[in-house]
């Protein structure tokens, strides 16, 4: 194992292969779903899945609710017409609504109960509250607020910098109100205009088109344990970025990450007793759409896979820890790996359902997925879901050091042989998400477990 750990960090310390793989991926353009710069970038990863001598590399072909940008405009008509610069959230399609604006600041569930929003256009801005016990998630804000009445939401950056923040709203249908995105500046203007008692009317024009039975690809490549095959080790990342940028954080790196740990693993295919199976997943953004596609396909094979590892955010300095999706056995196990590799690796649980390893765990799949557990989260995206998401944020060492963690760490767990973990039923991983994880899912259109 020492000597594979040597050959792993000198082949990938002295490459810039992850760097060149994400910058060619970013060069195509956001690899959003249904897109020409998806389908280059697919054929691209194939290539390099059989450059590096993945057993059956390939992609696999599933279909989509498609979605294409159009136009979008927000005008106020009192007390100030005025034009605003916003854009529209995925999957949503035409409108033409005007209605009063009413801000419920972070869109806690005690914030909308606060207010009177049916037949009005709620403004809320993205970030979870550092006072709030969980990240609130905006497809969680955005069922409150259909719930609600309301006709329109909005949601407002909360970060500075002439900046909107996209993000997918219904993964398998359209969404029944228009939802856009404005910078924090343009939300804070129209807050200001409502102050003293006067309310603000807003008119939210949308025009965008839905392609019901698009086509989408997954990535996949393997190597074959040469001990035990047929147990599976899945470590996937999502390629995919929104169509307002390349997606070089979110998740060109993670991609990335996955491709430079299956090109250094490769060159040790007679060390490995259990198959490894590398998954680079499309259209994530909206709706974990890939991820849910290769799970229904490959259904067969779930009691076979002894674990999951989602790379989403890896290739980035505060995402090198791992949170376990439930099955708290895992914690020690994985903390006393960690400490055999001399990795400063925090493990801990905590349940992730808008990444690519839910679509996992709702089938009972033991997974973890790439997290930042040792600092106060500042309940944002940073530049993720904007424009301002590019190539120039991301730097070799970050990627580089990722994989080489990546790499070790799912060798070792293809051949534990006092694998702690098994695959659980449907009780037991509703009782992982527990009940107020399920009422976001209900709120956020998913409904495997209310159907």
């Amino acid at each position: 194992m020492r000597a594979i750990d040597k050959s792993i960090v000198g082949e990938i310390w002295t490459s810039t292969e992850a760097l060149d793989n994400l910058t060619n991926l970013c060069a195509f353009g956001s690899r959003f779903g249904g897109s020409e710069s998806e389908r280059l970038a697919v054929d691209y990863m194939v290539g390099k899945y059989k450059e590096y001598g993945m057993d059956h590399a390939a992609k696999e072909h599933y279909h989509h609710l498609g979605w294409q940008r159009g136009e979008a405009a927000a005008q106020t008509v009192s007390p100030v017409a005025k034009d605003f610069k916003c854009i529209s959230l995925p999957h949503v399609g035409t409108h033409d609504v005007t209605g009063e604006l009413v801000y419920v600041g972070h869109g806690t569930s005690h914030e909308f109960d606060a207010y009177d929003i049916q037949g009005k256009i709620v403004m809320l801005n993205t970030r979870s509250p550092s006072y709030f016990p969980r990240p609130i998630h905006r497809k969680e804000k955005l069922g409150r607020a259909i719930e609600g009445g309301a006709v329109g939401i909005v949601f407002m950056r909360w970060e500075p910098g002439l900046l909107e923040e996209t993000g997918s709203t219904f993964h398998d249908r359209e969404c029944p109100i228009p939802a856009i995105s404005v910078s924090r500046e343009v939300g804070e203007e129209w807050r200001r205009m409502g102050k003293g008692g006067k309310p603000v009317t807003l008119r939210i024009q949308v025009s965008n088109e839905l392609r019901p039975n698009a086509d989408s690809w997954n990535v996949v490549g393997e190597i074959t344990g040469r001990g035990t095959p047929e147990e599976i080790v899945v470590v996937g990342a999502h390629f995919d970025g929104h169509d307002v940028a390349v997606g070089a954080m979110d998740d060109g790196a993670g991609a990335a990450v996955v491709m430079e740990a299956a090109r250094a693993l490769a060159q040790h295919k007679g060390d490995i007793k259990r198959t490894i199976r590398f998954c680079c997943f499309s259209i994530e953004e909206i709706g974990l759409q890939g991820s849910t596609a290769y799970v229904k396909a490959h259904h067969d094979e779930l009691d076979h896979i002894r674990f999951m590892l989602n790379l989403d955010g890896a290739g980035r300095a505060d995402s090198g820890d791992l949170a376990v999706q439930g099955d708290t056995r895992l914690i020690p196990y994985l903390r006393k790996m960690a400490s055999s590799m001399n990795e400063p690796m925090a493990v801990d649980t905590n349940v992730v359902l808008f990444t690519d390893c839910y679509p996992f765990l709702a089938q009972g799949v033991p997974a973890a997925t790439a997290a930042n557990l040792g600092g106060q989260s500042a309940g944002t995206r940073g530049y993720g879901h904007t424009a301002a998401d590019t190539l120039d944020k991301v730097s070799l060492r970050e990627l580089q050091a990722a994989a080489i963690k990546v790499a070790r760490l799912i060798l070792r767990i293809a051949n534990a042989e006092d694998w702690p973990s098994q695959r659980m039923d449907r009780e037991q991983v509703k009782e992982v998400i527990g009940p107020t994880g399920l009422e976001v899912l209900r709120l956020a259109g998913r409904r495997e477990f209310t159907e």
